[in-house]
């Protein structure tokens, strides 16, 4: 008997031990796991963050490149213009007027041209407030206007400046007359900012984000959420962006915000190719970081209550002495992932795009299929293998999956037939993104040493697609037409 005694009484003390240990052990796997995960979903919430600034970054790029072309060939015309009519006053000539007011109706009031004469006056050429001569002799457009003539001309973008007879903000664009036409020196394309300040506003990040025009030498010309304090100062040290912002041509930038509003922000930026000045678009990190935390707040609160519910089980069962029952999950395969590749198989695919294209039909939302195809795949397949083959097609898939935004659905629909469902995205970016795709797939080597490349085939929604397959046949054809134009390259449909 006491033996006996004694054995209960160690079953009893190891079963004891033995639950504290395992509530414990899960415990513990509870926290690390929500540990992980939060810092898992902190770094993907910021690298989606910077693909976000990076889509906004190259729409405000394009419409600031156009908006520069047009000024600069405005100019040039006017001194066409001018120089053929060497003798004619143009502020007085009807058919200068004209070409002025056809201009004017073009920009939609955006520019307002004007002709700088050798004593610094500025004239208007169009009727309104501003109508009177200004003086710019203090402008740095007009100071640097007596460059040597051996100097290439080019377009000068001045500082912005706030005008002295309506104080509205501006940024001069000028043009150098060579040679000089009478007594004028310089023809000039003003950018009113508050026409501007609207364009920006409705790209930004609603309501934390900005938008800014910084020249070359680090000179803020425009920023979004307008705050004119800033306007005209080097911002390269607020920005922390690199010393000179000419070198490279794009990047990403954090701020802890000391050099201006005290909060820290994130961005990127992109030079523009034929003119000095690169978009820089921002958002706050507290913006960005808030529904993280709302999250975090909700899973920790669920998370405390989830603890101290499984303590006191515990100490239920503890007391009532009875036997714990390991918990068994049984997790059913879902069948919506491709084994191969681990992206989204043929049947997910269509259930997903099918979805999403009677979303963008119904709310008049833009939807873009990329249609990819590896080339010469069964070539690879027919001389390294199915092994090597399989192993290219992860790492195209692989490579792909991180440059796609999380939203972004990427399914396998054949052997090497892949496709990209970009919701929520016109045709020009997806345009982008697509190019992106292929450079990255044809920029290193595979593993093994294989050089692989991918053609891909663009198609839009449109109207009359009563179906998302389709979208996906024009995006078919598009693609069939890139391999005809020799591989490795991006078409678009029509």
């Amino acid at each position: 008997m006491p033996d006996t005694a004694r054995v209960a009484r160690v079953a009893d003390v190891a079963q004891r031990f033995g639950l504290v240990l395992m509530v414990g052990s899960l415990l513990a796997a509870l926290w690390v796991a929500l540990a992980v995960f939060f810092v898992v979903q902190h770094e993907r919430l910021f690298d989606q963050a910077f693909r976000d600034l990076r889509l906004v970054n190259n729409a405000v790029a394009q419409h600031t490149s156009g908006l520069f072309r047009t000024i600069e060939t405005d100019l040039r015309m006017l001194e066409l213009w001018m120089q053929a009519h060497p003798r004619t006053d143009p502020l007085t000539d009807p058919e200068f007027a004209t070409l002025v007011a056809e201009m004017d109706r073009a920009s939609q009031g955006m520019i307002n041209l004007r002709l700088v004469d050798e004593n610094g006056l500025a004239h208007a050429l169009r009727q309104g407030p501003d109508r009177a001569p200004a003086r710019v002799d203090d402008r740095d457009y007009f100071l640097g206007s007596d460059r040597g003539h051996d100097a290439p001309r080019s377009v000068f973008i001045g500082k912005p400046a706030k005008s002295r007879l309506t104080g509205a903000w501006s940024i001069p664009v000028s043009w150098r007359l060579e040679p000089q036409v009478g007594r004028y020196v310089l023809v000039t394309g003003v950018v009113q900012l508050d026409r501007l300040f609207d364009q920006h506003d409705r790209l930004r990040h609603q309501p934390d984000g900005s938008v800014s025009l910084v020249r070359q030498d680090g000179i803020l010309l425009s920023v979004t959420p307008f705050d004119e304090r800033f306007l005209g100062r080097d911002v390269r040290e607020a920005l922390n962006v690199p010393a000179d912002i000419a070198v490279p041509p794009n990047g990403r930038f954090t701020s802890d915000g000391r050099q201006s509003d005290g909060i820290p922000r994130i961005g990127t930026y992109e030079r523009l190719t034929n003119f000095p000045v690169t978009v820089v678009v921002a958002r706050s990190v507290p913006a960005i970081m808030a529904p993280f935390y709302f999250q975090l707040r909700n899973v920790l609160a669920a998370s405390a209550v989830v603890t101290l519910a499984m303590i006191a089980f515990t100490t239920f069962l503890h007391r009532s002495q009875s036997a714990l029952r390991p918990a068994r999950k049984d997790l059913q395969p879902l069948g919506t992932t491709d084994e191969s590749t681990g992206t989204f198989n043929r049947h997910a695919f269509a259930h997903i795009a099918r979805r999403e294209f009677l979303r963008a039909r119904r709310f008049d939302r833009p939807l873009t299929m990329l249609a990819l195809d590896v080339d010469h795949f069964g070539d690879i397949d027919d001389r390294h293998g199915h092994a090597t083959s399989g192993r290219v097609l992860m790492e195209c898939t692989g490579r792909w999956v991180h440059l796609l935004r999380e939203q972004d659905v990427l399914g396998r629909l054949g052997e090497e037939e892949f496709c990209v469902l970009l919701a929520e995205t016109p045709g020009n970016i997806a345009q982008a993104v697509a190019e992106r795709l292929r450079a990255a797939t044809a920029a290193t080597p595979m593993h093994g040493g294989q050089h692989v490349s991918v053609s891909i085939g663009l198609g839009t929604a449109t109207v009359t697609d009563q179906q998302w397959t389709d979208t996906l046949e024009r995006a078919d054809q598009a693609l069939d037409a890139a391999k005809a134009a020799g591989r490795n390259r991006v078409a678009v449909g029509s």
